[in-house]
Formats: C-alpha cells, structure tokens, sequence
C-alpha cells in the first residue's frame, strides 16, 4: 500500500473532489485520518464492547477473549479501508491539482457511493491508481464512468488490466467507434504487441471488447462528392482525402465495448509507426490519399493536422 501524503484541497477542482469524498463518508475528510466512519461499524465495536465488558465482569475469558479478536479484527479491516480510501482520494487530488475548472454538474450520489464502496477495498498500488484516475475523471466530468463500468472494474485483476491496457494503447476512433485494426485476424497484432488470441478471449468475457469474426468498420462509397475522414489515434490522428467515385473500403477491428471505451480515457496511447504504416496501407488507393499528423482542434467540432506528413 501507497504511502498517503498531506495534501492541500484548494482550487474548485480540489474543492470539488473534497465535496465528493465527504457526501459518501459522511464527516468533514482530513487526509491520513485513521477513522471509523461508517456508524455501522461503529455501532457493531461498542455493541462488541459492551458484551465482552459483561464477560469480563462475569468471568468468562474465554467469551472475553472471542469479543477481542473480533473487535481487533474489525478495527483492523476499518483502518485499512480508511487507508485504502486515502491512498485513492491522493491519487485524486494529484490528478486534478493542475486543472483550472471542472464540470459544475455535481456527481452523482449513488455513484459517489458505489465508488467508495468499491474503493475501500482496493490494497494494491496499481489498481489505487486506477482508482484514483477514475474518480479524478468523474469529478472533472460526471457521467464519464458508468456504474456498469465501476462493477466491471471491481472485479478485474491487475494481469486482467495489464492486458486491457496493451489494447487500449493502440486504440483508433472514427466516428462514434473506438477499435483497435486487426486486418489479419490477429498475426499482425501478436507479432507487434504480443497481443495473443486467448487476451481477445479474456476481454471479451470481461465484456471490454467484442472479439466476433468478420467485424469491420465501412467507409462508404464517396459518389459524386470528395470526402475528408479524420481518424483519431490518440492526439495524433490520419486524414482520409476520398476523391470522387472512390469505392467502398473497410478495416477488419476489434470493437471495444461502451465499459471498454470508457476506460481508454484512463490509458495513454502510445504511438508505433509500424501501425500506422499498416492502417494507411490498408486504406490508401488510387483515389485515397493519407497524411498522418497532431490533430489540432479549430473549433465548432472542426480539426485541422500540424507536422502532416503524407503516407
């Protein structure tokens, strides 16, 4: 487990997230507090005293001896849900310490508390990370993680994740779909990422990709008009200039799910010329001409290319 450090709630970002975090642990929250909030928990520890005082008092150690073991056992799971709870709450804060606004749509309370609910139990340092980003994302945007996708997440190990994670850092969006290529039903993809059959199998029964044969995304035929494609990977992206009369093409994908996507926000992409060399080839044509650059938002839903290079 992390160590937690102070750290300063200031700034509405921060402010925001301080909000969150006690609408579900119901108190004024000081970083490293080592509490029992929950007044359940409470109530069941002076129940347990009050009974092992009567033992006592009775002389009966051996009923004594049991109200201790399981009062230590449930201050014990208590701090360490505080202490997981403050880990994540850290990671939090250092995501947001840098923004300068966020959404002023409050989060949700049921989410709010599903999360906590979840997050208490969350010991190991890499999914506190995760964690943290994921509440982090929901503070500066509510709605950007579902509550299907806070119960998919619950039960994902870290080896699950670090495979998760080899998709998503090669994700491509066009339009409302968000894939990664595989024009090869998987050679491609095992040879460069070591991405293998049985990772397709395994995301697929998380429900974080579909893994289906055959599927594929279609660009239609342009007709009697030029067309202009933008498909994103991350921050860079490729722009499709379709001539008049240029046929139908199409990439063979794997899908990500709705879960799927959601969870890419938390995943930075990482960029692999030999991929980008294989997506263009796919599409390039006689009437298809490809550049590959940063894409640079110009407003209104517009983007334009900077340092284009032409494929």
């Amino acid at each position: 487990m992390s160590e937690v450090n102070i750290f300063k709630f200031e700034g509405k970002p921060l402010e925001k997230l301080l909000d969150v975090i006690c609408s579900a642990i119901g108190t004024l929250y000081k970083p490293r507090s080592i509490r029992k909030e929950a007044e359940a928990e409470a109530y069941k520890i002076e129940i347990i005293e009050r009974a092992k005082s009567r033992a006592v008092a009775e002389g009966n150690e051996i009923e004594a001896d049991t109200y201790i073991r399981i009062e230590d056992r449930l201050i014990h799971r208590e701090k360490t849900r505080q202490l997981n709870i403050d880990s994540i709450t850290q990671i939090a804060a250092e995501q947001l310490s840098d923004e300068e606004a966020v959404s002023e749509e409050p989060v949700d309370k049921d989410w709010t508390s599903r999360f906590f609910n979840i997050a208490e139990d969350i010991s190991n340092d890499e999914m506190q990370a995760l964690w943290g980003r994921i509440l982090a994302g929901e503070v500066k945007q509510p709605g950007s993680f579902s509550l299907r996708t806070l119960e998919l997440l619950k039960n994902i190990s870290k080896s699950e994740a670090e495979v998760f994670t080899k998709f998503a850092k090669i994700a491509i969006q066009s339009g409302n779909n968000h894939f990664i290529v595989d024009p090869d039903k998987g050679v491609f993809l095992e040879s460069e990422f070591q991405i293998k059959f049985n990772d397709k199998l395994l995301l697929d029964e998380l429900g974080l990709i579909a893994s289906r044969d055959n599927l594929t995304i279609n660009y239609q035929p342009s007709n009697d008009e030029e067309q202009t494609i933008v498909i994103y990977y991350g921050l860079k992206g490729f722009f499709l200039q379709r001539q008049k009369q240029t046929p139908k093409q199409f990439l063979g994908v794997i899908l990500f799910s709705k879960p799927g996507v959601e969870l890419l926000k938390l995943v930075t992409p990482e960029y692999n010329d030999k991929y980008v060399d294989k997506i263009a080839g796919l599409l390039k044509s006689e009437k298809t001409s490809i550049k590959f650059g940063d894409i640079i938002k110009v407003g209104k839903g517009q983007v334009s290319l900077a340092n284009a290079k032409d494929l």
